[in-house]
């Protein structure tokens, strides 16, 4: 099994911004993506806007100007009637004037008052206040019957020449009725605002004229006029009839390039011309052809007014073709305006539906994109968006799939890894708890080596556990073959003391013999009469002292035997301590092999993270067991480093004890056979009487020799006791120290061999 030097990390999220992080601080960075899309929409539409706004403004410019022109035509209704009726009084006395005309004339100029007030033309409106107050004045006057008929017609011609033609100027100009694409209507409001106001009063002055001099004639000449009275009437009549050709002219010509209008207005312009052409005969032959006539003011006047009415029915269809026209266009730029409207409108929805539409097409698929991100971002990696379009955001979707699907297989992945995670923390776990018994002692239990990261180490350290309790094993072993070897030298130490004891009384023993049997031979010397008797004590003690020879040589004989098992022993247990310190060694070179595996591990463990830790702590376990392990086998090294010092001190002791039992027994065999001389001469002393005294001081001399052999024996024994006495100390601390030894390795519950 291998391990993999890379550490185990979850899937990197996706980054977003911290809490309280700035976003892009560009203009259009605040507003969500269908406002910007609103935005582009309204940029794409502002040109229609623009175009749609200016043709709006333009149609809505020519509606206003078309409802202003109709609205001036329909006051110049409001004109012609004010003009009619001031026309039908001109020329008349202020006591004949009809009251219900003078009081139409004045609705006629309230009605002009208020309309002009509700107009924004300002010369209009002081115009019209103007007129107001002349109409007023004249009414007063004519109310109050003040003046006379020229009187009346001077005030009349100033109003008609004088406001009310202002009036048809002024409105034409600030109604912009010459504003017209339309030539049939700048025809007709030529007609309407300058010609017919201007040529109708003022051909119906010259009629007036010719009745003023109608008066005089009828007056002061009896109805006969003068030649210059005739020339007057002819010049008003042709400056009259000039103004009316000169109309004629203007309206044949706008018949002839409008048929459509002369269908409409030629009739009433012909009964007009008709209606004219017979005043001005009228008061040509009256004024010009005869020279004395009998046709009244009043009479022409009633002659003349009627004709006022197909004057104003010609003038009054003229405005109103003018106002049709008006209406028509005000119509046409109406329709123009709502079309317009409604095409601004149409493209307004369109662009909207489009705009709607796009935003649709585009926050659809971002929705399906924003929803699948939130689902992915709440961890539903199994989301897809459908890919409906082939555009960017097809694209986008497709990406987003295949980044999902590998946010899935991470998440497989990642869940995979955490289950094996996990297993890891479960064999961890378990790892933990071995390792724990391990640490108090029981070298039995075995971690599960498994194949994720952990199964090397848990490898390593059953081996290491294994190993540890084989050496602990050996170490129990020798620890009892040195408790067994300190037991049997204990054992030989008393044995050899024992003899050393043995031998110190022998020699003591013999000691007092030899003692004795100088003060016998001695006796002897002084009693040579007792040859015989000291003869025989001669040779009894001779044979005792040889008996007590042979029983020291034996003893003798038994401690070299006995310091030579000793020695032996002693060298054995030498050559244990000696396997003890190399499996001392042996121990101390596992630990240290174990110290550098939970060095690695714990480096392995640092590099697994979070996961890890716990290895950590067991590689700090492990190591920590290793430092004990090497202290205890520096503090067993230190302890047998003593016990071979003691060891070879004690070989020492032994080896000079040997050399000193080895001088006394060969001390002790020339005693022996310097017993075997004395008993030899004891035994020739009963024949040889009279070399007693020789033989006498010949034994005195070897029992000399003999006690002072006997005192170094003794004193021999003395000595080995001594070393045997260190021996069995030492031996002592030796199973003192493989007792603790034993002591120490209780606490290990090692596997059965």
């Amino acid at each position: 099994m291998t391990i993999s030097n890379q550490p185990l990390r979850p899937p990197e999220a996706a980054p977003t911004p911290a809490p309280g992080q700035p976003f892009a601080s560009g203009f259009l960075d605040r507003y969500s993506v269908r406002q910007k899309l609103l935005l582009v929409s309204l940029l794409a539409g502002l040109p229609f806007a623009v175009a749609g706004g200016t043709l709006g403004v333009q149609a809505y410019t020519g509606y206003q100007r078309a409802t202003t022109q109709a609205a001036v035509a329909s006051n110049y209704l409001q004109l012609q009637n004010l003009q009619k009726n001031l026309r039908y009084i001109r020329g008349s006395e202020p006591r004949n004037v009809d009251r219900a005309r003078l009081a139409q004339i004045q609705a006629d100029t309230e009605a002009i008052t208020a309309s002009m007030s509700r107009t924004s033309f300002s010369d209009a409106q002081r115009l019209a206040g103007e007129l107001s107050t002349k109409v007023q004045r004249m009414v007063d006057d004519v109310n109050s019957n003040l003046g006379t008929a020229s009187g009346l017609t001077d005030q009349i011609n100033s109003i008609l020449n004088g406001e009310l033609l202002s009036l048809f100027t002024v409105l034409a100009q600030s109604g912009d009725l010459n504003a017209n694409a339309r030539p049939e209507a700048l025809g007709l409001v030529s007609l309407s605002s300058s010609t017919l106001p201007v040529t109708l009063p003022n051909s119906g002055g010259y009629l007036i004229d010719t009745l003023e001099v109608l008066e005089r004639v009828r007056t002061a000449q009896n109805g006969v006029r003068t030649d210059v009275q005739r020339v007057e009437v002819e010049n008003s009549i042709r400056r009259g009839r000039e103004m009316i050709s000169e109309l004629r002219r203007e309206s044949d010509l706008l018949f002839t390039n409008f048929p459509e209008l002369a269908s409409t207005l030629k009739p009433q312009y012909d009964a007009m011309f008709s209606d004219l052409d017979q005043s001005y005969r009228l008061m040509f032959n009256e004024l010009v052809v005869k020279s004395k006539t009998n046709l009244t003011v009043a009479e022409a006047l009633a002659t003349l007014n009627p004709t006022l009415e197909s004057q104003y029915a010609a003038f009054e269809s003229t405005t109103k073709q003018l106002n049709r026209i008006f209406g028509e266009q005000r119509q046409a730029a109406l329709s123009e305006l709502l079309l317009l409207l409604l095409a601004i409108a149409l493209l307004t929805a369109v662009i909207y539906l489009l705009t709607q539409y796009l935003i649709r097409s585009v926050l659809g698929g971002l929705s399906r994109l924003t929803e699948g991100a939130q689902a992915l971002s709440r961890g539903q990696f199994a989301t897809r968006v459908p890919v409906t379009t082939s555009d960017e955001f097809g694209t986008l979707a497709t990406t987003f799939n295949a980044a999902a699907a590998q946010l899935e297989a991470n998440e497989r992945r990642v869940e995979a890894e955490r289950v094996e995670q996990e297993r890891l923390q479960n064999n961890i776990g378990q790892f933990l708890d071995v390792t724990m018994d391990i640490a108090e002692g029981d070298l039995t239990k075995r971690g599960v080596v498994t194949e994720d990261v952990l199964g090397n180490v848990v490898d390593s350290i059953n081996l290491m556990t294994e190993e540890l309790g084989y050496v602990l094993g050996n170490v129990q072993k020798a620890s009892s073959s040195v408790t067994s070897g300190s037991r049997q030298m204990l054992s030989s130490t008393e044995i050899i003391q024992q003899g050393t004891a043995q031998t110190t009384q022998a020699a003591l023993n013999v000691a007092q013999q030899t003692a004795e049997v100088n003060r016998q031979i001695q006796d002897m010397a002084q009693l040579a009469q007792a040859t015989a008797e000291a003869a025989r004590q001669a040779l009894l003690a001779s044979s005792e002292g040889q008996q007590a020879v042979q029983e020291t040589l034996s003893g003798m004989q038994g401690i070299r035997a006995t310091a030579q098992t000793a020695e032996e022993r002693i060298a054995a247990l030498s050559e244990r301590s000696k396997q003890i310190g190399q499996i001392v060694d042996t121990i101390s070179g596992i630990a240290s092999q174990t110290n550098l595996l939970s060095l690695h591990a714990s480096i392995e463990a640092a590099g697994a993270g979070e996961a890890g830790e716990r290895f950590s702590v067991v590689a700090d376990e492990v190591r920590q067991l290793a430092d004990e392990s090497a202290e205890a086998t520096r503090q067993i090294a230190k302890l047998i480093t003593g016990i071979q010092s003691e060891i070879a001190e004690v070989v020492r002791t032994m080896r000079d004890n040997a050399e000193q039992v080895n001088q006394g027994y060969a001390v002790a065999g020339t005693a022996g056979q310097r017993l075997e001389q004395i008993g030899e001469l004891s035994r020739e002393s009963a024949r040889l009487a009279e070399q007693i005294s020789i033989s006498t001081r010949e034994q005195v001399e070897n029992i000399e020799q003999v006690s002072s052999s006997v005192q170094d024996i003794a004193q021999t024994a003395e000595r080995s006791q001594q070393s045997v006495e260190q021996s069995r100390a030492a031996a002592e601390q030796l199973q003192q120290l493989a007792e603790r030894l034993n002591a120490s390795l209780t606490r290990f519950r090692l596997p059965s061999q």
